[in-house]
């Protein structure tokens, strides 16, 4: 499992190696935004700049759910057993979670950013790509003939395209089963593969019940669908037993457990422990998705198949332009009148139904051959 922190250790460890530690463990991840949410102003500021740094934004937003949901469980038994600690509790507590609004508002941003940022959108505020874009919806025969004559020019074959996948986790196999993903198999992810769902459900139990050790045969990549299908159905299991009304979140502790014997009080906190833990593996999963999917998005755009294939979609869309001057100019000159400056037309345009509107008008015109017609 490697080195594990503790919330003492986070202040004295040089962030070079904070890195590491958070890279490989998610159980570091949380002690090292719970001592920053709390002891922060004793910690180094590069500590709080790391977690925020838009690599780490999403990893740190879900160690703050996570810890939120440990200290709130931690908190109710504490009251209801009358714990002296309940107040340092509670006050950790409070502090977890008014970072984990600031992490919400945060990732808010990261993903406008990304989303102003997408290639789609920097695609849509090009004038010249959008119409080429407009352009072979109206020849899509043609425009496909000539991206098969320009694939075939640089000999890249079908057969070495990546298929489409249903989700994520028949992407991950593929990755696997084709080397892009290095994931030696253990003899136990051998025994979890060819298990049934009910061991992979107690299997998936146990770690969760398991605060300081993993089980890492669950987190193999070909493993992850399953151990979030299992995660998944024990969570519906203990939402009832935990007094929930969904099994993604605890709510609030219901009154009437003061009422209860003190045996089915004691199972109420019990399964609110366990909830809370299970909600702590599905956001550990959640990073794994992330880690692998990012992983792979890096490893085909460098590719050098998908590269080519790139190319050859551009000389296609070029060459399409060149058979068609009249058609690509008649979009240039739909397209000015809402220009920022030459060539760019203005963001709110790229989602807006304005933009569908003018796509509309703009194609019906090249089909039915009015565009050629001079405006009276």
């Amino acid at each position: 499992m490697g080195e594990r922190l503790r919330l003492a250790d986070v202040e004295r460890v040089p962030t070079e190696r904070l890195v590491e530690l958070i890279a490989e463990s998610f159980d570091n991840l949380v002690t090292v935004a719970v001592a920053e949410a709390v002891h922060g102003r004793f910690l180094p500021p590069r500590t709080g700049r790391l977690l925020r740094k838009a690599e780490w934004r999403l990893d740190w937003q879900d160690a703050l759910l996570c810890a939120g949901g440990e200290l709130q469980v931690a908190t109710e038994r504490m009251r209801y057993t009358g714990d002296p600690r309940l107040e340092v509790t509670e006050h950790r507590l409070g502090r977890v979670r008014h970072r984990a609004h600031e992490a919400a508002i945060l990732v808010k941003k990261l993903r406008r950013n990304d989303f102003h940022n997408s290639r789609e959108r920097r695609n849509g505020t090009n004038s010249h790509v959008t119409a080429q874009a407009w352009l072979r919806h109206v020849f899509p025969d043609e425009y496909a003939g000539l991206v098969q004559r320009e694939r075939a020019r640089r000999h890249l074959s079908d057969a070495a395209e990546p298929p489409a996948f249903r989700d994520v986790h028949d992407e991950i196999a593929y990755a696997v089963a084709h080397g892009r993903i290095s994931a030696p198999r253990s003899p136990q992810v051998d025994a979890l593969l060819a298990a049934g769902d009910t061991t992979v459900r107690l299997a998936a139990a146990e770690d969760a019940k398991e605060q300081d050790e993993r089980d890492m045969a669950l987190r193999h990549p070909l493993m992850l669908k399953r151990w979030e299908n299992a995660l998944r159905e024990l969570g519906a299991m203990a939402a009832e037993r935990a007094r929930t009304e969904t099994p993604h979140a605890l709510g609030t502790l219901p009154d009437d457990i003061y009422a209860l014997p003190e045996a089915e009080a004691v199972a109420v906190l019990n399964a609110r422990r366990f909830l809370a833990a299970l909600q702590q593996r599905r956001m550990e999963y959640k990073r794994y998705i992330r880690q692998l999917t990012q992983a792979l998005r890096e490893r085909a755009l460098e590719s050098p198949y998908a590269l080519a294939v790139s190319e050859a979609k551009a000389e296609a869309d070029r060459l399409l332009v060149e058979a068609h001057p009249s058609e690509y100019a008649f979009i240039r000159a739909e397209l000015r009148p809402y220009e920022e400056r030459v060539g760019h037309l203005p963001l709110s345009l790229v989602s807006s139904p304005q933009r569908a509107g003018i796509k509309r008008r703009v194609l019906a015109a090249l089909s039915d051959g009015t565009w050629m017609c001079p405006a009276p």
